[in-house]
């Protein structure tokens, strides 16, 4: 993926961002420089990603370094997150396990789990790093915002400017993960993808700000967002006002 990086700025600059995006993509080259989680640790994926969005890290996982059973499944390291998934992430099991009862009945968790399938992880390591620490041979798969709501309001009125669709922003059910990776990932299959607003998940809410969402994308739609910044809202008045407010703010 080829940015350029003045167009790259200034819709840096014009979105108020307080954070690069993260890209995503697997390769089977160990990074040189990085974290990942202990082997068989348990931590959630997203309070290790604060050391890319927040310090510019790479963090990275393979089979064995994933974080949590559920991170390694949406990472497509394993074929299911953890045996009766479907009562888990439903009513439970008396006697036998909690259930968080995100979803009302194991059936319909059997539906979301078969609908949502990840694809097997293409290489070794799932890396993530922020955008503007990419080298030329790294290619990402996926495009993640981390941002406030009213930066997200620029984003997703830009997605939809630039796919010149009416619902060029999905949201999905999903984990935490599933809706920065294994979705986005599926729409990076389409000819016309849409971007995945996430961070719903209420088990991964404490590892994220209070104030903080995301948007994640394939490359292609992102580059798209660049091109058509010069034409968009973002010149306007309107915008001039919301981005007043979010330079005042203060940063992570």
């Amino acid at each position: 993926m080829k940015v350029d990086v003045k167009e790259y700025e200034k819709f840096y600059d014009r979105l108020g961002l307080k954070e690069h995006p993260l890209a995503v993509f697997y390769s089977d080259e160990e990074p040189a420089h990085g974290i990942r989680p202990k082997e068989l640790g348990r931590e959630c994926i997203l309070a290790l990603l604060k050391r890319a969005r927040h310090h510019g890290e790479t963090v990275y996982f393979d089979e064995k370094h994933t974080g949590c059973p559920g991170g390694a499944y949406y990472m497509g390291f394993r074929p299911t997150p953890m045996p009766k998934i479907e009562y888990f992430l439903s009513c439970g099991i008396p006697g036998e396990m909690e259930g968080e009862r995100y979803i009302k009945t194991p059936e319909i968790a059997r539906d979301y789990f078969a609908s949502t399938k990840p694809r097997k992880a293409p290489a070794k390591y799932a890396i993530f790093k922020p955008l503007n620490k990419l080298v030329a041979a790294e290619e990402p798969e996926v495009i993640i915002f981390f941002a406030s709501p009213d930066m997200l309001s620029g984003l997703v009125v830009l997605t939809g400017y630039a796919s010149e669709r009416g619902d060029a922003v999905h949201l999905p059910f999903s984990s935490g993960c599933g809706s920065i990776l294994t979705h986005p990932l599926k729409e990076g299959e389409k000819e016309k993808p849409q971007a995945i607003l996430g961070m719903f998940d209420v088990s991964a809410r404490p590892f994220v700000e209070p104030d903080t969402l995301t948007l994640a994308m394939p490359p292609k739609l992102f580059l798209t967002l660049l091109e058509n910044q010069d034409e968009s809202f973002l010149i306007t008045k309107s915008w001039e006002k919301v981005q007043e407010r979010i330079n005042k703010g203060e940063k992570p």
